[in-house]
């Protein structure tokens, strides 16, 4: 990182710390000094951590407990009402200025191995992802092996969606985001994607039929409005869209209810945006029809991926995802 992008951050390049070998920091920052603040890491293979504190002297011994590498430190001083605004916004900056990050909040980039690259390697992430080489799920099927009590916890749940007037469509959008949107959809489910059935969440204003989660995120939504009985559905993708405002302009005149929004979810990175659809059917069409829209939620989906796995499994429905599954099959 250039001493340019570092006092661009807010931190003064010439005011770093040398901290190479250190367990603590509290000599430089005694009591009778502001502890509150934003800091900067750099690591000896010239990667950079963001991150905020109450104490930063107690959050550096934090980090010097998992990280014997640690050789620069820069600090400055933020209320505390201020710091996740301030972090997010600098690790934002850092990342449009080419900053190799070890974040896993708010960044868009993972740096380093992963537990998805346990389940598919980095090479095959890759091919999916810019080239659309599909990854084998062959040989692999949870439903045929997950215990009984795990089936049945939320069977109730699907046998009501399975009433509902128009399941045949909601069933077939499900199975195109899945099969399209999520690297080896059967090898990853449960532990990077969850499905939830009938959630209770926004019961009484805006019941959900289904809800799609990755890492920490509801990455997919659809349900209907209580009171008019009309669908909704949002989906969170990459902000590819917004670069070219032509682009954006062509989508809004070919599927009339879609609206965008920007997101800030903490998990997502700094390019970020939310669909939300009212037409079922253009909702449809839209992940049919536009490879683009689908390689904006692959990118997404994998990020959040390679960030980690849902912490949503508890609440997957089994059958509501091989329902969805073996519709092609």
């Amino acid at each position: 990182m250039t001493a340019e992008i570092i006092n661009h951050l807010g931190f003064q390049f010439d005011d770093s710390f040398d901290v190479q070998g250190r367990l603590s920091i509290a000599d430089l920052f005694p009591k009778s000094k502001s502890r509150c603040g934003i800091y900067l890491l750099n690591f000896s293979d010239e990667t950079f951590y963001i991150g905020q504190a109450i104490d930063v002297a107690k959050r550096f011994a934090q980090h010097r407990k998992n990280y014997d590498n640690i050789v620069r430190f820069w600090f400055q001083s933020v209320v505390k009402g201020q710091l996740n605004e301030v972090e997010q916004r600098l690790i934002e900056e850092a990342e449009l200025n080419g900053v190799l990050l070890t974040n896993k909040t708010y960044v868009s980039n993972i740096i380093g191995e992963t537990d998805l690259d346990l389940v598919i390697p980095p090479k095959e992430q890759k091919d999916w992802l810019e080239n659309d080489i599909q990854i084998s799920n062959y040989g692999y099927d949870l439903y045929s092996s997950v215990e009984i009590k795990h089936k049945i916890k939320y069977r109730q749940n699907f046998d009501r969606l399975k009433q509902v007037s128009n399941y045949a469509q909601i069933r077939r959008i499900l199975n195109l985001y899945i099969r399209n949107c999520l690297p080896a959809f059967k090898k990853t489910e449960l532990s990077f994607w969850s499905l939830s059935c009938m959630p209770s969440t926004n019961s009484g204003t805006y019941p959900r039929y289904f809800c799609m989660n990755v890492n920490a995120m509801e990455v997919f939504v659809l349900g209907y409005e209580r009171k008019t009985k009309e669908s909704f559905a949002f989906i969170v993708l990459t902000n590819f869209f917004f670069d070219s405002c032509d682009e954006f302009d062509r989508l809004r005149a070919k599927f009339k209810t879609l609206e965008a929004e920007r997101t800030g979810y903490r998990a997502a990175g700094v390019d970020q945006i939310r669909f939300h659809f009212s037409d079922l059917d253009e909702l449809e069409r839209i992940l049919s029809t536009e490879p683009e829209i689908i390689n904006s939620i692959r990118k997404l989906n994998l990020r959040l991926m390679r960030k980690g796995g849902t912490i949503y499994s508890p609440f997957h429905c089994f059958d509501l995802a091989n329902n969805v599954l073996t519709q092609d099959d």
